[in-house]
């Protein structure tokens, strides 16, 4: 099904008119206008011309009928797979339901609403909450509790199942929890006698007293077996004390220990011997690499300072030749310099002359045409001025009409409100016709009536001549009607009182002449611009301004034009003369500056070589001294090598010395641990002796053997309800694998519908769908899943619209079409994600007709899609 067309007779806000949407294309259509425009009062009565009988009166339907009463009408053009239809309702009065096809009936109410219910289908019978959104819906279902809300969310959750069914085909297993349910509570019954939902025990439970007396016994066992235990372990014990004393007072164990304890105090005295001749030899060692390394550097020293000597010479020589250069050159340029700023000064003096008679010259030219300026704006400023008084008496003659476009029209629509009144009562009224034949006549309000038709409008009473009085009541039927009519001329007198008329034709040739008026205003202020564009003083004040310049000038002056060819021939010269003179002061700066560069050059080079040649003393010494520290050198050399040779052998032969001192700490211990553990044991065996009688007298491996007997009942009895309650769990995870498994057959199609939407608005995020709602019931994003209600306004509501596309996709799967209709949705949503919720829409529109209806003009630009329009006729 496609809708194509709409069309409302007096619904709402559209009372007493006919509004319709033609042209409704295939896929998106929106319908973008203004608050209170009445874009809900469409969707309302789309929802109305399919899910409500024409027969119905509740709330639903009277919300559709307009403030003045009347029948609600709602009509559609919809394109089905085997032609076109149009489909009708009329609620409320001469209730009626029409499909035709081509101007011939097809079905007529009860019919009609039989042929609608095949259209859409069994499972679409429901609310229309599925595939559209109300303005303000973020759920997918009503949230009321009303016997209403729990009847739609029933009916939708039959339409999503039945959707789902024929989708996704029949599914062998029990899904939707019906007969499994039973199954799974009969093993929770079970299964809850026994344990707790944790698998504990249950507190009074069969499993819980077995148990509970096995743990008893098993604390009574442990009991007597520690005790047992304690009087075998005192037992052997007791030997092994007397084994070990035995063994420490050995002659021979004592001597080892002492021959031990002898031979690691020699090993740390050699070791530590070793160590200290080590010492020496690495100290010896690190004086001859000292003494290496300083005759080293000493020679890196100063043949440094050798070749530091020569560089700074010959540094020297070139930056004197370089200043005596630098000398001359400026002597040159300075007499150049001297030259051509002579030059300038006689320019400048002969432009100077020139310039002064030219001003002389332009003074009087511009007084000339001053004079001609002052008589034009001595003309323009008279037109000012009468232009100005016209436009005071025009504003004073306006200030006294107060009727606007906007006062007229309400008065108008006052006027039509109170003629549809008197229509109104004039067709409940009663007629009293007369015809006489004789000569007696009636009288009403002390005068005859003459022959002919009489409206009543309300009680009055007639004089009939020879007969007696007759009062002619019409009833009270007209009562709100006279009550509307006396409002509707109220308001009339009103607004024709805001208006200073009368009468509508008074208001209208005001408003007329309040036009006229304004647009004389608006022509004389343009020309009142025109001619005193800054305003009347400024223009009195340029004419005061140019009289004065008319009489400033000097009336024997030269000709500006002769003149001002001198001017350009000496202001040429005298550009040359001053370009010539910056040349030569740039060179002579230059020059200067080089100069001075060039003679600080030559002071660096004389201080860095007075430098080098106080640090490098007299060569020949220089030389000498580098051959005796170069000779020397090869001595010291030897004789480090002597020392790295001897340091090398004693490291090779060191004894471990941390190792000699852990061996004497080691047979130390031994010693001091054998003495204190004679002592330990000889204790021990006093206290053994003691507790071991004791025991021995109280009987207790007899009584062990008697609680180890009715423990061992008591823990097979514990067994079988352990045994019992984990093939109850096994048994209750295997039905709720089974129903999983259905549960993803089942919902596998609507996921797959709603995953590629899904992930162009949230990326990487999945939803989890609930198998008894059939409905989203959380969002994983980044691994975290979240409860739909705990999320914002605008997640809550993208993903309520896309589940809507994803179910509106199956049902198109199924062979039934239904458009999606959005009545202000994405009203929480962000930018970005707004714009990505476009896309979506573009992408279920391929193949699938959305018409949205909205009042955000600038965000809903970037949709898209084809613009819908509304026009509105009177009936």
């Amino acid at each position: 099904m496609k809708i194509r067309a709409l069309q409302l007779t007096n619904v709402r806000r559209f009372a007493g008119h006919i509004a319709r949407i033609e042209g409704i294309g295939d896929g998106i259509t929106v319908l973008c206008e203004p608050n209170e425009f009445g874009k809900s009062t469409f969707f309302d009565a789309i929802h109305a011309l399919f899910f409500e009988r024409h027969r119905a009166t509740r709330a639903a339907i009277k919300a559709l009928q307009p403030h003045v009463g009347g029948a609600p009408e709602v009509a559609a053009d919809l394109e089905l797979p085997d032609g076109r239809y149009r489909v009708e309702k009329r609620w409320l009065t001469r209730a009626s339901a029409r499909v035709s096809r081509d101007g011939r009936t097809v079905a007529q109410d009860d019919e009609a609403e039989a042929w609608i219910d095949r259209m859409l289908g069994a499972g679409l019978s429901g609310p229309s909450g599925l595939l559209w959104v109300r303005q303000g819906l973020l759920g997918l279902e009503p949230e009321g509790s009303s016997a209403s809300d729990k009847s739609d969310r029933e009916r939708a959750l039959s339409a999503r199942r039945d959707l789902l069914s024929s989708v996704a085909g029949e599914i062998e297993m029990m899904t939707g929890g019906r007969r499994l349910d039973g199954v799974v509570a009969r093993v929770g019954d079970a299964l809850g006698q026994l344990a707790t939902a944790t698998g504990r025990p249950k507190a009074g439970g069969e499993w819980a007293r077995a148990e509970a007396e096995a743990e008893a016994l098993r604390a009574e066992e442990a009991e007597l077996a520690a005790k047992a235990a304690r009087l075998s372990g005192d037992l052997s014990r007791r030997s092994e004390a007397q084994r070990q004393l035995a063994a420490l007072d050995d002659p021979a164990e004592d001597q080892r220990r002492v021959e031990a304890l002898t031979a690691a105090r020699a090993a740390l005295a050699e070791a530590e011997a070793h160590a200290d001749r080590l010492g020496a030899a690495q100290r010896a060692l690190a004086l001859a690499q000292a003494t290496d390394d300083n005759a080293r550097a000493e020679i890196e020293r100063l043949e440094t300072l050798s070749d530091r000597a020569a560089r700074a010479a010959q540094a020297l020589a070139a930056a004197t030749e370089d200043a005596a250069r630098h000398d001359s050159r400026t002597a040159t340029l300075s007499q150049a310099e001297g030259d051509t700023a002579a030059a300038l000064r006689d320019a400048e003096a002969a432009t100077r002359a020139l310039r002064d008679r030219l001003a002389l010259a332009q003074r009087a030219r511009l007084a000339r045409a001053a004079q001609d300026r002052a008589a034009h704006l001595a003309r323009s400023l008279a037109e000012a001025e009468r232009l100005r008084a016209d436009m005071e008496a025009q504003r004073a003659q306006r200030g006294l009409l107060v009727v606007t476009p906007q006062a007229l029209a309400a008065a108008e629509q006052a006027a039509d409100e109170l003629n549809r009144a008197e229509a109104r009562l004039d067709a409940q009224s009663v007629s009293l016709s007369l015809a006489y034949s004789g000569t007696a006549r009636v009288r009403a309000d002390g005068a005859d009536l003459p022959e002919g038709p009489h409206r009543l409008t309300g009680p009055r009473d007639f004089d009939l001549p020879g007969i007696g009085t007759m009062r002619i009541d019409p009833g009270t039927q007209t009562g709100g009607d006279r009550a509307q009519l006396d409002k509707a001329a109220a308001t009339l007198a009103q607004r024709l009182s805001a208006c200073g008329a009368e009468d509508l034709t008074q208001a209208r040739a005001r408003l007329v002449e309040a036009q006229r008026l304004d647009n004389s205003l608006r022509s004389a202020q343009g020309l009142l611009a025109q001619l005193a564009p800054d305003g009347l003083d400024a223009l009195r004040q340029a004419h005061a301004q140019a009289v004065a310049e008319a009489g400033a000038g000097a009336e024997d002056a030269d000709e500006p034009a002769a003149l001002e060819a001198d001017v350009a021939t000496a202001t040429a010269t005298e550009d040359g003369a001053r370009a010539a003179a910056a040349e030569a002061q740039a060179a002579l700066r230059a020059a200067s500056e080089a100069r001075a560069g060039a003679a600080a050059t030559l002071a660096a080079a004389r201080r860095t070589h007075e430098a080098a040649a106080a640090d490098a003393g007299d060569p020949a010494a220089l030389t000498a001294r580098l051959r005796d520290l170069r000779d020397a050198r090869a001595g010291h050399q030897s004789r480090l090598a002597d020392a790295q040779a001897e340091c090398a052998r004693l490291e090779r032969a060191a004894p471990d010395l941390d190792m000699a001192r852990a061996a004497l700490s080691r047979a130390q211990s031994v010693a001091a641990q054998a003495k204190a553990q004679r002592d330990r044991l000889r204790e021990d065996l006093a206290m053994l002796n003691g507790s071991i009688g004791t025991l021995a007298e109280e009987g207790i491996e007899e009584h062990l053997d008697e609680v180890r007997g009715r423990l061992s009942d008591a823990e097979a009895r514990a067994a079988r309800y352990a045994a019992e309650v984990r093939s109850l769990t096994r048994l209750r995870q295997a039905l709720d694998e089974a129903r999983r498994q259905a549960r993803d057959a089942y919902l596998g199609p609507v996921l797959r519908e709603l995953q590629p939407l899904l992930g162009a608005i949230h990326p990487g995020a999945t939803l989890e769908i609930d198998d008894q709602t059939l409905l989203p019931a959380a969002l994983t994003r980044d691994g975290q899943a979240e409860a739909l209600d705990i999320l914002s306004g605008g997640t809550r509501e993208q993903v309520a619209i896309l589940t809507r596309l994803a179910f509106a996709r199956l049902f198109a799967r199924a062979g039934t079409q239904v458009p999606v209709i959005l009545d202000d949705a994405l009203v929480h949503s962000d930018d970005d994600r707004i714009e990505a919720m476009f896309t979506a829409l573009h992408r279920v529109a391929q193949d699938q007709q959305i018409l949205v209806l909205t009042c955000r003009q600038r965000a809903f630009a970037a949709l898209g899609g084809e613009r819908a329009r509304v026009s509105v006729e009177m009936v």
